[in-house]
């Protein structure tokens, strides 16, 4: 049974009108005369196998609706509409399936709440450091190795990166790239400022902020910088060290690291995430390659924090 027709079923027209602006979809039937049973065979087209999109895009009074004809309880927090996504979602994956045995595995995984919208975090290819807890928890204090020369292989990189989880960096400037120049330092490599990927010209260095969401997963922060416009960006994504930062904490600690060499998979996400937008604050007039925070839910890093 499919739980996305069955939801639709139960929109208003001006719902399914609603949805299918928000998604830019246009039904092939046109003019005043498409009828509430057309808008919503389309809408149903457009989201059948999708359903975490339909639950995402959907207003809290059409969560409340499917919610009343799923004969779900609402969550007691009136505002957790986050809570309510997740609850609909589940009802919907065991119509599907017939129960919930598979949730969890890889052939049903279940999505995470972030910012109230449902997020699935996918697995990839990239390596992180081994842990017995996930959502991985802040590491204890270490002291900031000072590394006697740039290491000479990537294990060695690697070695170093994970010899500074638990350094903290100290408060947060207004010059967003101290934190890359001192994490650059702390690996000891020595960062030239050219269009190269920073060790070497093979393994490009970016620094991930990362916050604990209110549902307790790690989520990036914002969209980091990956280089200026007139470099190419894949020229820097080819091979690439993330370092996840806490940027909630005062002392921004570091938490872990995600080594990533992009396939194919990575390099299709990374043509859907790239965007240009100005650099910096108010009347800048350069303008740099951005990395949508999707991207990190899509290339595995995000699975590597939360598990």
């Amino acid at each position: 049974m499919n739980a996305v027709k069955q939801l639709i079923g139960c929109f208003p027209r001006r719902s399914l009108a609603r949805l299918l602006e928000e998604t830019g979809a246009t039904p092939k039937t046109s003019g005043p005369s498409r009828t509430t049973a057309e808008l919503r065979e389309y809408a149903i087209a457009e989201f059948d196998l999708d359903l975490p999109r339909l639950l995402n895009l959907a207003v809290r009074e059409e969560l409340d609706t499917m919610a009343e004809f799923a004969k779900l309880e609402l969550p007691a927090e009136r505002n957790s509409i986050g809570r309510l996504r997740a609850l609909l979602w589940r009802w919907g994956a065991e119509l599907e399936a017939g129960n919930c045995a598979l949730f969890g595995s890889e052939l049903q995984p279940v999505p995470v709440v972030l910012r109230g919208k449902l997020v699935q975090m996918r697995a990839g290819s990239g390596a992180a450091p081994p842990t017995t807890e996930l959502p991985r928890p802040v590491p204890l204090v270490v002291e900031a190795p000072t590394p006697e020369a740039e290491p000479d292989t990537l294990e060695e990189l690697l070695d170093n990166a994970q010899a500074i989880l638990g350094v903290r960096l100290g408060a947060a400037t207004r010059d967003k790239g101290a934190f890359g120049t001192r994490i650059a330092e702390l690996l000891g490599v020595r960062e030239l400022n050219v269009a190269e990927p920073d060790w070497r010209g093979d393994v490009e260095i970016k620094t991930v902020p990362v916050v604990h969401d209110t549902s307790g997963w790690w989520r990036v922060k914002e969209d980091p910088a990956i280089s200026m416009e007139d470099v190419d960006p894949m020229s820097k994504l080819l091979k690439v060290l993330w370092i996840a930062r806490v940027a909630d904490a005062d002392d921004s600690p570091i938490l872990s690291w995600y080594y990533q060499e992009c396939d194919r998979a990575t390099r299709e996400l990374c043509a859907r995430d790239l965007h240009t937008r100005p650099k910096g604050g108010a009347g800048a007039t350069t303008r740099g390659w951005y990395l949508h925070k999707r991207f990190f839910a899509d290339s595995g890093f995000l699975r590597s924090l939360n598990g």
